[in-house]
């Protein structure tokens, strides 16, 4: 898995007149960030190189994305314009939405379906630091049915012979995680959301296939159905999950599966804005809506039978910008999560279904992945759409204002 290039030497910068969060869910405490290569030290265990003061603002962890597509450009056919471009301009694009994405605070990030060997590339090349952007962890190419959902940039298969195989050369590509895509999506009008791309046994066979070779599965499904699939198959989280069941999502908190919602894309779509007066919804508006109410619904069931629900933007998609993650994270809070809770759900909380669990926390051994802050985002969660500087293992990428 690709990480980011280590910052500093054996002596500390220090980081003074601050308020610390450590994302470990109580408030900002006064206190000092100490760093030396990259990672958070215990205050006074090092020499000191340099100190900054900053002024009071609260200093918190960088944010996890889990579902993003870097290849995306979030405008009104994301798909058609990921068609329309060659290699050379996807390369370009993913690393300026890569920038974008790390500027805005997020410093890790799932992708979700991106051509294998460019979002492999990008990966290891930030992580040598010859690109900025956030650490990746990335899936591929999604594994999806012939004519399916994302078949413009997946994995066709039939059968599960073919579904094993798709497995294996996703991981000799050097993927982090796989991603399959169970049912139809809202992004491909040929498909049905509310169907199921595959049959039992191929599923059964891409879980089996990706256990052998040690890799995660995450699985957009918005049917019940899909995801009932990708519960007995043993994957490790649900994107979108529009209309999960109550039992699924029981099922789903007895394996410990976490949710990933998406809810953002409604939102930046305005469907949750009034309406124009004179304004005729679109037929993909009113799609969006109904899933949008079925999956705000899911959210709530979920918390309510603890389920793990984690940040996802789907970032890339239809009218979803890159950076925008904190639409997300608001959304969750509209939901019922406590402003603590929607900030662990995009940070040690998503770390620990990612398996690093050196992210997304301030203390001692983390990485010094941080935002500055104006004010403390457990009293008003919109602070973080505006940070006043971002740092990445150490190394300022948006330095505070002098």
């Amino acid at each position: 898995m690709g990480g980011v290039p280590p910052g500093g030497s054996g002596q500390a910068l220090v980081l003074r007149e601050c308020r610390v969060l450590d994302g470990l869910g109580g408030p900002p405490a006064e206190g000092e960030v100490w760093i030396v290569s990259g990672r958070i030290v215990e205050p006074g265990s090092a020499r000191m190189a340099r100190e900054e003061s900053l002024a009071g603002r609260v200093v918190a962890p960088g944010l996890v994305d889990m579902h993003v597509h870097l290849c995306l450009d979030g405008g009104s056919d994301p798909l058609g314009a990921f068609s329309a471009a060659g290699p050379e301009e996807l390369a370009r694009l993913m690393r300026e939405h890569a920038e974008r994405t790390l500027l805005a605070g997020v410093t890790t990030v799932r992708d979700l379906g991106s051509p294998t060997g460019l979002v492999v590339s990008l990966r290891d090349d930030i992580a040598a630091g010859s690109a900025r952007g956030p650490r990746i962890v990335a899936s591929g190419a999604p594994i999806t049915s012939p004519g399916g959902h994302l078949h413009q940039m997946g994995i066709p298969v039939r059968g599960p012979d073919a579904a094993r195989a798709a497995v294996q050369s996703l991981q000799a590509a050097g993927v982090d995680v796989i991603k399959i895509v169970a049912t139809g999506g809202g992004s491909s009008p040929q498909t049905d959301p509310r169907a199921c791309q595959f049959t039992d046994d191929e599923m059964a066979a891409l879980g089996e296939e990706a256990r052998r070779l040690g890799l995660p599965v995450a699985c957009h499904a918005h049917a019940d159905a899909g995801v009932r699939q990708a519960v007995a198959a043993g994957m490790q989280t649900i994107e979108h999950g529009s209309f999960v069941s109550p039992s699924t999502l029981e099922a789903m908190a007895a394996r410990r599966i976490a949710f990933v919602p998406t809810l953002a894309p409604a939102i930046h779509a305005g469907v949750l804005r009034p309406a124009d007066p004179g304004r005729v919804p679109t037929r993909r508006m009113a799609a969006v809506g109904e899933r949008w109410e079925a999956r705000r619904a899911a959210v709530r069931a979920a918390l309510e039978c603890g389920v793990l629900v984690v940040v996802g933007s789907d970032a890339g998609v239809a009218d979803t910008p890159h950076g925008g993650v904190v639409t997300e994270i608001l959304a969750l809070h509209a939901c019922g999560m406590s402003p603590a809770l929607a900030m662990a759900a995009a940070g040690r909380v998503a770390a620990g279904v990612l398996g690093i669990p050196d992210i997304g926390i301030l203390t001692p051994g983390a990485h010094a992945d941080l935002v500055v802050l104006e004010d403390d985002p457990l009293v008003d969660l919109t602070v973080l759409a505006r940070p006043l500087a971002v740092m990445q293992a150490g190394r300022w990428v948006r330095p505070p204002a002098p």
